[in-house]
């Protein structure tokens, strides 16, 4: 019923992206709102005019400041928040500090860069293979942890090849309960799936802000949590918050995430994700219908917005040619639903995919 409350016609109308194209690709990248392209614009023409004297600011106060906003919208710590350029920027940096935590759980298909700074440092590493859906086996993950009593666990909330959503709490739960730290990436979820962190035993999680927060490239985080620090404070010697966040950061990515996440609060996680899952449930029966199968996304409770069609090469580029832009990934077409789509954008999609 919350979804009816809101006007997403009247959102949709500030994503210029929309136009001319059925644009289900936001798992690859999300369409930026005019208005929040404005709001970078007039922060570019600030510094330009300024220098000095704006510039400063932002490096200090206001990356602060979108540091504090980025945690509240995540029900997490400012302290423990440190602003990146994206994901991989920031796990590259943070991954050598965690050397004395020594072996890694991994998960194959996972996102290259999430393994990249974990076998770049030379971690032990232990792979875990996802079930044949997509999804990732807890009870075959908990014996690897009795196994191998791994120090650390990082896996993505929702796997870029499947668009399968691992269950945060029960995950983070469970490596708790093996002494391991849980690692996530929440890339393919932030500001999509609602995420607590008062409520949930996570230790590390970061995203990058292009996809789904709809905030355009160079902005990103990490959040720690306060045992993490506590403990790398200790084995350092130092600030590792205070280090990771040494260097700049463009002003205008950093406006451009702020107005992304004031807009999303706007209207709510929750509402948002009720009307991506409304649908991705009407795309999954017409393409089905549709005679199309569906690979990855018909089981509602491991889906986010990510669903995986059966198709090639020779498919994507029909549909792109006819304004459906999709993305090869894994065993066929990526796409991504997102809060600004519409039935008709489904609809008419399936129409195309249908005469592939």
């Amino acid at each position: 019923m919350e979804t009816l409350k809101i006007d997403w016609d009247r959102i949709r109308r500030d994503y210029p992206g929309l136009e001319g194209k059925t644009y289900l690709d936001t798992s690859a990248m999300g369409l930026i709102a005019r208005p929040t392209a404005e709001a970078g614009q007039r922060v570019q023409e600030e510094v330009m005019g300024q220098g000095s004297l704006r510039g400063i600011w932002w490096q200090m106060e206001g990356r602060r400041q979108v540091g504090a906003e980025v945690a509240a919208q995540l029900g997490g710590d400012p302290a423990g928040t440190v602003l990146f350029q994206s994901f991989t920027a920031g796990l590259t940096r943070l991954a050598p500090l965690l050397k004395h935590r020594g072996k890694v759980v991994l998960f194959e298909g996972d996102y290259p860069t999430l393994h990249g700074p974990f076998t770049w440092n030379g971690f032990g590493t232990v792979m875990v293979r996802p079930a044949a859906d997509g999804s990732i086996p807890l009870d075959a993950l908990e014996e690897v942890l009795r196994r191998e009593k791994p120090g650390l666990v990082a896996i993505s909330h929702v796997q870029w090849l499947t668009g399968s959503m691992v269950h945060l709490k029960a995950f983070g739960e469970l490596c708790r309960k093996y002494g391991a730290w849980s690692v996530v990436d929440i890339t393919q979820s932030w500001c999509l799936v609602p995420i607590d962190l008062r409520h949930l035993s996570i230790d590390i999680i970061g995203s990058s802000g292009y996809k789904w927060p709809l905030a355009g490239f160079g902005n990103g985080f990490f959040h720690l949590a306060e045992g993490v620090r506590e403990e790398l404070d200790r084995e350092h010697g130092f600030s590792v918050v205070q280090a990771l966040g040494e260097g700049h950061m463009d002003p205008v990515a950093l406006v451009r995430l702020s107005h992304a996440l004031q807009r999303s609060n706007s209207w709510g996680v929750e509402p948002a994700f009720g009307r991506v899952k409304e649908l991705c449930g009407r795309a999954v029966v017409k393409i089905q219908s549709a005679g199309i199968r569906v690979l990855h996304g018909t089981d509602a409770g491991h889906r986010a917005g990510i669903l995986i069609l059966e198709g090639d090469k020779a498919r994507q580029r029909y549909l792109e040619q006819h304004g459906c832009p999709t993305q090869l990934r894994g065993a066929g077409l990526r796409i991504g639903i997102h809060f600004y789509n519409n039935e008709a954008d489904v609809d008419r999609f399936v129409e195309v995919l249908a005469t592939s």
